[in-house]
């Protein structure tokens, strides 16, 4: 992966999608605004904070004049199963220089193993992924960074920095289209809104729905990366998104877990839980708001026109890209969905852009998305996983095609055409 460059698709998002072959740096006289809260430590290069949404550094200590040793710890070690967390070790910090010179840290994680590979920013919108030269692994939990410095403040994250605000302007862009519509459909434990999109071309006219969601699992910014160029496919002006629209509605859940996402979580929510274990007890106000939206739905499979769910699909992401699916002794409807439209995209990408593949499982029982959807209404339920560093142009290019394919499938089987 190389320089991580801004997509036009995205720009009221404030981050960035990335290019493999073009190397672009941002102006020399770019910079983050200064800081006017109290540094979590400083020697004599450097100050350190971690006061901004998204950020994960729970103890900063200075090594010397020129160095510092970093702890990063993760919400909970266990979830409330008593299984250990998930290896999702997110970490994130600013960096305001005192000089130009290096500044070394030494980044160690409890209850958890490096993941992310450290990108850096100047202004949390433009990102480089930082040179394995500047970087040196002493164990499976412990990293050293030598950082360069040219004066300007800035930030060093696992991922992107993509925050709440950025997925809600995200869905306010997208609701400005004639056809769709924003609404709240509850609250978080923190309170924050949690938004959804219901796009209807004929509001008076029962159509079935695909359903999209998001953002469970606060770290997993390349699930949300395709959730976007998905979704704005699907809305776009195509003849096929056009015609699709004409027999389909659609619902998104962009983000599910915004204080996740705010506080820098690893995988919970605010509540202490993994929400993507939740869909069942729906214990969490999150998921039962999500629950309560999609209520209105028929439980029964195959009702015809009437008020239904077609089609579910989840975006999340883990160290490659894969689709967990039904298998294919477990009736769906459509019948072997998810077996003919991964054969419909592996037609059409090929693996030196993006590879994947697809896991089809059994139901397990756990209370997953996957599993309540499928057990609900009989529906194909997928879980849409992206690769953490898949290059980010590939996965705009990959959720097109995904979502063409998508709808081809779903207007044969809808209209027999």
């Amino acid at each position: 992966m190389g320089f991580i460059n801004q997509s036009s698709v995205f720009l009221s998002v404030m981050f960035l999608t990335a290019c493999a072959s073009t190397v672009v740096t941002a102006p020399a006289d770019t910079r983050l605004p200064a800081s006017t809260s109290a540094a979590l430590c400083e020697n004599d290069v450097a100050e350190i904070r971690a006061d901004h949404p998204t950020a994960r550094l729970n103890q900063c200590d200075v090594l010397s004049e020129n160095a510092f040793a970093f702890t990063i710890r993760p919400e909970a070690k266990t979830d409330p199963q008593g299984a250990p967390i998930n290896n999702s070790a997110w970490y994130g910090f600013r960096v305001d220089p005192k000089t130009n010179d290096d500044i070394r840290i030494s980044l160690k994680y409890e209850n958890g193993k490096h993941r992310y590979k450290p990108k850096k920013s100047y202004d949390g919108k433009n990102w480089t992924v930082i040179s394995e030269r500047q970087l040196t692994k002493r164990a499976d939990d412990h990293l050293d960074l030598r950082l360069k410095s040219d004066g300007r403040p800035f930030y060093v994250s696992a991922q992107e920095i993509f925050t709440a605000k950025a997925h809600d302007n995200w869905t306010a862009q997208m609701a400005e289209r004639p056809f769709v519509s924003a609404s709240v459909i509850g609250t978080s434990l923190k309170g924050y809104p949690l938004q959804m999109l219901d796009a209807q071309t004929e509001p008076n006219k029962a159509k079935p729905y695909v359903v999209l969601v998001g953002r469970q699992h606060p770290p997993e910014i390349t699930g949300a990366l395709a959730l976007m160029p998905f979704t704005e496919t699907v809305l776009g002006e195509t003849d096929l998104a056009k015609r699709f629209r004409e027999h389909f509605n659609v619902l998104i859940v962009p983000m599910i877990n915004p204080d996740g996402v705010s506080a820098g979580h690893w995988r919970f929510s605010e509540g202490g839980m993994d929400l993507n274990r939740d869909w069942g007890p729906f214990s969490q106000p999150e998921t039962r708001a999500v629950k309560d939206a999609f209520s209105r739905f028929k439980t029964t499979a195959g009702t015809g026109g009437a008020d239904r769910v077609a089609f579910f699909l989840d975006f999340h992401s883990t160290a490659r890209n894969l689709l967990y699916t039904q298998a294919d002794d477990e009736p769906t409807s459509p019948p072997f969905f998810a077996r003919d439209w991964v054969a419909a995209v592996d037609a059409r990408l090929d693996d030196d852009v993006y590879a994947f593949t697809r896991e089809a499982r059994h139901n397990s029982g756990r209370p997953i998305s996957k599993n309540y959807m499928y057990d609900t209404y009989g529906i194909s339920s997928i879980t849409y996983e992206v690769g953490d560093e898949t290059n980010r142009d590939a996965i705009d290019l990959s959720a097109i095609v995904f979502a063409q394919e998508m709808m081809s499938l779903l207007l044969t089987h809808e209209t027999g055409e």
